[in-house]
């Protein structure tokens, strides 16, 4: 049985996480094969937007961390692979949203917090609870401390604390929150909504956001400067009308 399903719902890739039993938690193999299959969706021009999302009741639990053995070999290759993911999800260039269709522990909620969009169970638990398996969520921090108001997030690691949906969406963690059996299809409706617009300046906007995260203010000044030039290049080549309105 593959670990990651990836399946067409019209133009948008669904990539499904398919480790059910053991928490859908992220192995050196899967979150490998999740960020090629990112990269794939990236450079097929069918594809408008990517849904990621868990088999069964979890999203996900975290890192498979135990599966990366005792060796130095493994376990480099397993943070590798973690950050492989994390910047293929960056380098996607098409919106990203997440259908967390059921508990987003640890690592998985650091992979929810890395979509653009996300739309989650109303009876899902979400949180960085490491901490009580004697660990840190050293990888998951880089994405959720940009999330996260500071004692908010240290309140979740020191007490392995889980919030539920309604805490998640007042912390604008997530969008939505429904019953489990909708989430699917609300997060492909959410992505086709975010694909529908010109794919060319969506790339643009997407990958600034990215390139600019922690830049001063001069430097990310610079990079939107920019992308508004290429953003006008595009349009000129798509449309004849005049940008006179254009601010």
């Amino acid at each position: 049985m593959p670990s990651l399903v990836v399946t067409r719902q019209r133009r948008i890739a669904v990539l499904t996480l398919n480790r059910a039993e053991q928490g859908n938690r992220l192995t050196t193999a899967l979150a490998n094969e999740v960020a090629a299959a990112l990269h794939d969706a990236r450079d097929d021009a069918g594809v408008g937007a990517c849904v990621l999302t868990g088999a069964g009741d979890v999203f996900c639990l975290g890192g498979d961390y135990r599966g990366a053995g005792p060796t130095d070999e493994g376990r480099h290759a397993y943070a590798d692979s973690l950050l492989a993911l994390d910047d293929a999800m960056a380098r996607l260039r098409k919106p990203l949203v997440a259908a967390v269709n059921g508990n987003a522990h640890a690592g998985g909620f650091g992979l929810m917090a890395a979509c653009d969009l996300a739309v989650a169970a109303d009876d899902a638990t979400f949180g960085l609870p490491e901490a009580a398996a004697g660990l840190f969520p050293f990888i998951a921090l880089a994405t959720v401390r940009d999330a996260l108001p500071k004692k908010v997030l240290f309140d979740l690691i020191y007490r392995s604390r889980l919030m539920k949906a309604v805490e998640t969406i007042s912390l604008h963690l997530i969008n939505e929150a429904l019953p489990r059996e909708h989430v699917l299809a609300r997060a492909i409706t959410l992505a086709e909504q975010a694909s529908s617009h010109n794919p060319e300046i969506v790339a643009l906007g997407r990958s600034l956001y990215y390139e600019t995260r922690g830049a001063r203010a001069p430097e990310a000044f610079q990079q939107a400067r920019r992308a508004l030039l290429d953003a006008l290049a595009a349009m000129d080549r798509t449309t004849t009308s005049p940008r006179g309105d254009i601010p």
